[in-house]
């Protein structure tokens, strides 16, 4: 074999491969290889794309407008910053070098690759201190590195270096971008037909926007209740995104090798809050295609299987997370937020997609048991319902709640863990439709009238109360002062007929004596 043949069947075979990495193409400046030497600079152009372009060309010539008209729901990414980084050692005018070129390009790189270069068996390639040249896409998605010098480089996406990014005029947040992993491309390489050199190459590096959503669905939800069967009460933490599907590999077909083979949602729990369960869909069904370990808080949702093909195919995906509320942190607000990994290149270094953050609040009800003069009462218990009625005035109720301690001398008592009136799964409740608590009394100080109404309140400062005292005096927050009265003092029934009575019969008694007395007379 001729060396030219040689040099041609490298350089394609390098070329070939770069193409994994999302190398796309033209070829403006070429010349045709036998007889011609190797171009000494060459220009590579970036097109950034919101969205997969799979299915399209990824051999370093330009798209054409055949090929452009495809992209119907892809945008274009302005404001994403790139930097070109040499490889150094790598001289692609010659044979050997092409080899190694093929070689490191067949490496997986890692966010970390400007810092510890590319290892190719015991030999680790670095490179250059400084990148060649830094450029960023301007409003067509295209960053543009002309006459660069000829040689193996590592083009490496510099996110959190970028501006404002945005698609179609409108901001992208950087944190819902799925970075690309670096890669590997040579200037010049060959064109596909492998007669000529490419000096113009062009590269499709395809970037996702993942969102990760987060609901808290907590209605009611409190601590173990007095006399419960079932302990604490369950509620859940919902987790959705939808995966774009992308041949991220370039084999013709969307799989779980182009997520890396892996997929995953990470929740980190409150300290608070106890694992119970997950369970999850993928497009609307219900999927068993998955692994959930719990390292403490931490639980991670590994998908696995056909689900996990399906998934790099494009699909929604719900993650439920069943939790049971153990505690309430001191400021009453147990807070969480999610993260999604949704590659391996993701998870490999660190680059999690983070879900908002919600927050379930609780909070304590503080009374005060007084007479009519205002003078404390110990004895009373307080329970506490949901109002049930159409009114919202606690003419009816529901079960139990939550139950006080009885009041001391001072009269305090306090019931904890109740949930905010004005904040129910994760969001604000307008005041006309909250629902209101109804305050039972179930034992009355004695000598007092116990209330035959409940008493209505709403809740609407989370925390723990700990200075009672404090709490009522000031009138302040969640603080209620409950009034008794006593029993009306009974009169002794019957007391004026039985003094008559007595008087009657004292009288009777004399008039009988008398007659008694005057007939031993007679």
């Amino acid at each position: 074999m001729s060396k030219k043949k040689l040099l041609a069947m490298l350089t394609g075979m390098v070329m070939a491969f770069m193409g994994l990495a999302g190398v796309g193409a033209a070829s403006a400046n070429t010349e045709l290889i036998p007889g011609a030497s190797q171009p000494t600079t060459a220009n590579l152009t970036i097109h950034k794309y919101l969205g997969a372009t799979t299915g399209l060309k990824h051999d370093g010539t330009e798209l054409d407008a055949t090929e452009l008209a495809k992209l119907t729901t892809q945008k274009p990414l302005a404001g994403v910053n790139f930097k070109l980084y040499k490889v150094e050692g790598v001289d692609v005018s010659t044979n050997d070098g092409l080899k190694l070129a093929q070689e490191i390009g067949a490496v997986p790189l890692k966010d970390d690759v400007v810092t510890k270069g590319i290892k190719v068996g015991e030999t680790t390639y670095k490179l250059a201190a400084n990148p060649t040249k830094s450029e960023a896409t301007d409003t067509n998605g295209e960053a543009k590195f002309t006459s660069v010098d000829r040689g193996l480089y590592v083009v490496v996406e510099n996110l959190a270096g970028s501006g404002t990014i945005k698609a179609a005029g409108k901001e992208v947040k950087k944190e819902k971008i799925t970075p690309i992993a670096p890669f590997a491309v040579t200037l010049p390489m060959t064109n596909p037909d492998g007669k000529a050199w490419n000096s113009d190459v062009h590269v499709y590096p395809k970037n996702q926007e993942n969102e990760l959503d987060k609901k808290v669905q907590d209605k009611g939800v409190t601590t173990e209740k007095p006399g419960s069967t079932t302990g604490m009460d369950e509620f859940k933490y919902v987790l959705t995104t939808t995966s774009t599907g992308a041949d991220a590999n370039g084999d013709g077909k969307m799989d779980a090798a182009d997520l890396g083979n892996l997929y995953q949602i990470v929740d980190q729990l409150p300290a608070n809050v106890e694992y119970v369960k997950t369970t999850a869909k993928i497009a609307d069904k219900d999927t068993k295609d998955f692994d959930a370990t719990a390292d403490g808080n931490k639980i991670t949702v590994a998908f696995k299987g056909t689900g996990l093909d399906t998934i790099a195919g494009g699909a929604k995906i719900e993650v439920t997370l069943h939790v049971k509320l153990k505690s309430v942190p001191a400021d009453g607000l147990t807070k969480n937020t999610g993260q999604l990994y949704p590659n391996k290149w993701a998870k490999d270094n660190g680059k999690p997609v983070n879900s908002p953050e919600v927050v379930t609040k609780h909070g304590d009800i503080v009374i005060k048991k007084v007479n009519s003069a205002g003078e404390t009462l110990a004895g009373a218990i307080f329970s506490v319902h949901l109002d049930t009625s159409d009114k919202k005035d606690c003419s009816s109720y529901g079960p139990t709640i939550k139950t006080s301690n009885e009041t001391k001398a001072d009269g305090l008592a306090k019931i904890s863990d109740l949930q905010m009136t004005d904040w129910i799964d994760g969001v604000a409740v307008a005041e006309a439709d909250q629902v209101p608590y109804c305050l039972v009394e179930e034992q009355a100080p004695a000598g007092y009238q116990i209330l035959p109404q409940a008493i209505k309140f709403s809740l609407t400062k989370p925390g723990t109360v700990t200075d009672l005292s404090a709490a009522a005096k000031a009138k302040a927050g969640n603080a209620l002062d409950i009034t008794n009265h006593k029993n009306p003092g009974l009169p002794l029934t019957g007391a004026q007929g039985i003094l008559l009575l007595s008087a009657l019969g004292l009288i009777l008694v004399s008039i009988g004596v008398v007659l008694t007395v005057k007939r031993r007379k007679d």
